[in-house]
């Protein structure tokens, strides 16, 4: 027991320090009910210490004293122990800290008593420690509710291609704890049925407490207001979101009791700071207050030899732009949602008056938390292990550097905290880099590397494992089932011709052209590629202009470059990775064109045929899809172009067994002009549609095929008067 003297701060200051609400409007007027009237649970993972406070003008009374207790405790082992060096008071304020190592749940009684040892306030905190459960993993969808367009593979399906956006991986964690009766609860779900039986408040009606436990929003996007601070709204359950500016992701968001929250709304919650009351008139598993549990996110490492595993690196992701309605973290009115974005780590930095999961920050002789402080979510709290590049013996350009591929670099094991729903999320950038002298690659003697028959480029077998957050306890860490990433290659280098024109005299000339691309699809722009052709050939020169069939034209640009050998043409290619050579030849015959790549080290052939008329028809050309990641400006002519006008490579791939289904078919009409949006499902990159435009009687008006990527959603344009269309995919 201690005695506790009356100090002379005031308690108009102690209003000011536990913080005000933003009132306005007539609902606002009574005011956001007072969480230290209410007894919402204290949440801690086991093994932390619950910092409780209680102010009241009793406790401040000449000669008082203060009484702590454990009245009950529902867990194993010991009962939680009161942590007697941290009992202190100040004005009309008391705080002590206690701890477990044991999940369960604690009554904990404050008694304060007068001079003659009468008791003049009694007040019962509820205090929980849960054990870890086993972390959930899941890749981020575009139709997810966090997902966006910006994905790097929209299905969510773990499929990348080398140098595609980001993906996102999402991790949440539950906590589970014995309570009466031998009924075991596991938070956030089990929150509402908490209430239901624990729930209680001195200033609320007995058949309303369990509302009273409705601290937080949740993770929905709908909107929706009561009336008050955002305006004469009429919802019953309020969106809290930033519904006025300025305002930042920090706040002020508004709360079910019509008023704000105020400007500066950083988690977790608190009963002593009621900026953090972010009630929405809803009680469900989004208002449970879970505490930040340390998550490590990581990409198995690679373990050498033929293992493809290990590539790709981790980012932080952004909460304030997961979880904004436009994505992008816009500071726009209504844009931010579920708040807190921020939190103090442990939730004692906060400066001021506070409670909850208490410090130091570091123990003595264990970690504790990485950071101590204001920590926004979900930024790295540690780099655990970093990759460096390092170059294969897989050539890439001898007129670039760094001449040979690299394998992975960055992050690929991070610490990160989850947030107050017990969620956190990370991006996984896929890269370029891999370990590229297993991927199965056909080397030469002029130190070529063939990517060409190499689909997969490697894998990422991603693992995320909750731990106790502070110091160690008899229950180890848990580790999430595994989530497996692929990353597959656009590399290619192939030859194509097409006649130069019609008529008699036109039919004497071919142009070939070679196309170079990378593993992420991007052009190799600027490279040296030589030209063989068959001495049977009448003769062959450079090329540079538009050409192609009459509905797929495509400009060829690039300039001349240093013979070699018996060479008769040289080419640099343009910013398209395309260079071109036109051949001449009168007789009915076969001419062999090789393309030597030279900074590569790879070579292509083509035969070319003048007995026939190369007139086959091209896909249609009334899309634009460029390869991912593609700079603006750089599409080449699509591979079935040139491909279906006679190319060949060196290597054919072997074919698989293709499955495709059409998931999104339908019409957007904008500014006058027409497009199909349209998303094929497939186990291969590229599908063949069959679009069948019709008017607005349904009659036919024209027929269109049209090659398009495959898991991902393309805008086709159409004719301007479409009013409806057929779609199929061609086998």
């Amino acid at each position: 027991m201690r005695r506790l003297g009356r100090l002379r701060l005031s308690l108009a200051f102690l209003a000011c320090v536990l913080g005000s609400a933003l009132a306005s409007g007539p609902a606002a007027a009574q005011g956001p009910p007072d969480p230290q009237t209410t007894n919402i649970p204290y949440l801690a993972w086991r093994g932390e210490q619950i910092r409780l406070v209680k102010c009241d003008p009793a406790i401040g009374e000449e000669g008082a004293s203060v009484d702590w207790l454990v009245e009950e405790w529902t867990g194993p082992g010991l009962k939680p122990q009161i942590e007697t060096s941290t009992i202190t008071g100040f004005e009309d304020c008391v705080a002590a800290d206690i701890v477990s190592l044991e999940p369960g749940l604690a009554r904990v009684k404050l008694v304060v008593s007068d001079e003659s040892g009468t008791a003049i306030l009694k007040h019962q905190f509820l205090s929980i420690w849960m054990s870890l459960n086993k972390p959930s993993i899941d890749e981020v969808g575009q139709a997810d509710p966090t997902g966006n367009s910006r994905l790097g593979d929209p299905p969510g399906d773990g499929i990348f291609t080398a140098g595609d956006l980001n993906g996102r991986i999402q991790v949440k964690v539950t906590g589970t704890f014995p309570g009466h009766g031998g009924i075991s609860y596991t938070l956030p779900d089990a929150w509402p049925a908490l209430a239901s039986v624990l729930a209680d408040d001195s200033d609320s009606d007995p058949d309303n407490n369990a509302a009273r436990w409705d601290i937080h929003d949740d993770l929905a996007k709908t909107e929706g207001h009561v009336s008050g601070y955002c305006g004469p709204g009429t919802a019953v359950v309020d969106a809290v979101d930033n519904c006025k500016l300025p305002s930042t992701a920090s706040g002020p968001f508004s709360r079910v009791y019509g008023d704000s929250s105020g400007p500066n709304t950083v988690g977790p919650f608190d009963p002593l700071v009621l900026s953090t009351l972010l009630g929405d008139g809803n009680l469900n598993a989004g208002d449970a207050p879970m505490p930040a549990a340390r998550v490590d996110v990581q990409i198995a490492k690679n373990t050498g030899g033929t293992d493809i595993g290990g590539v790709g690196s981790l980012e932080p992701a952004d909460k304030a732009e997961v979880y904004s309605r436009d994505t992008n973290g816009t500071a726009s009115a209504h844009n931010y949602y579920a708040p807190f974005y921020s939190a103090w780590i442990p939730a004692t930095s906060r400066p001021g008056l506070s409670s909850g999961i208490d410090g130091p920050a570091q123990g003595n002789n264990f970690r504790g938390f990485l950071v101590d402080g204001q920590y926004d979510y979900w930024e790295f709290a540690e780099v655990l292990r970093s990759e460096v590049a390092r170059s294969t013996q897989c050539l890439r350009r001898t007129d670039q550097a760094p001449a040979y591929r690299q394998t992975p670099a960055g992050p690929q094991n991070v610490a990160v905290y989850t947030d107050e729903h017990g969620e956190a999320q990370v991006e996984y950038n896929p890269g370029t880099g891999a370990y590229y002298d297993a991927v199965g690659a056909i080397k030469n003697d002029n130190g070529g590397c063939d990517l060409e028959d190499v689909d997969l480029l490697g894998r990422s077998v991603i693992t995320a494992t909750a731990r106790y957050p502070y110091q160690p306890v008899s229950d180890p860490a848990k580790a999430s089932d595994p989530l497996t990433k692929q990353v597959k290659s656009l590399f290619t280098k192939y030859l194509g011709y097409f006649t130069k024109g019609p008529g008699t005299a036109n039919s004497t000339a071919r142009i070939v052209v070679a196309h170079a691309q990378d593993v992420d699809g991007r052009a190799f722009a600027n490279e040296r590629v030589c030209f063989f052709v068959d001495d049977e050939a009448d003769g062959a020169f450079g090329f540079s202009g538009t050409t192609g069939p009459a509905n797929a034209r495509f400009t060829v640009g690039g300039s001349d470059a240093p013979l070699l050998g018996n060479a008769p043409v040289c080419r640099y290619t343009d910013a398209n990775g395309n260079a071109a050579v036109e051949v001449i030849n009168s007789d009915p015959q076969s001419i062999n064109v090789v393309a030597y790549f030279v900074p590569e080290g790879i070579l292509r052939d083509i035969d070319v045929e003048f007995g026939t008329a190369a007139t086959p028809t091209p896909p249609g050309d009334f899309d634009d899809d460029p390869p991912a990641r593609g700079a603006e400006g750089t599409n080449p002519p699509t591979e079935s172009v040139l491909k279906s006008v006679g190319a060949t490579s060196v290597k054919k791939k072997a074919k698989k067994a293709v499955s495709s289904s059409i998931r999104v078919a339908r019409l957007v009409k904008k500014g006058g002009k027409v497009y199909l949006v349209v998303k094929v499902k497939s186990n291969v990159r590229y599908a063949k549609l069959r679009v069948k435009v019709l008017n607005k009687h349904g009659r036919k008006m024209a027929v269109k095929t049209k090659r398009i990527r495959t898991n991902r959603t393309v805008k086709l344009r159409l004719s301007a008067k479409a009013q409806g269309a057929a779609v199929s995919i061609v086998r």
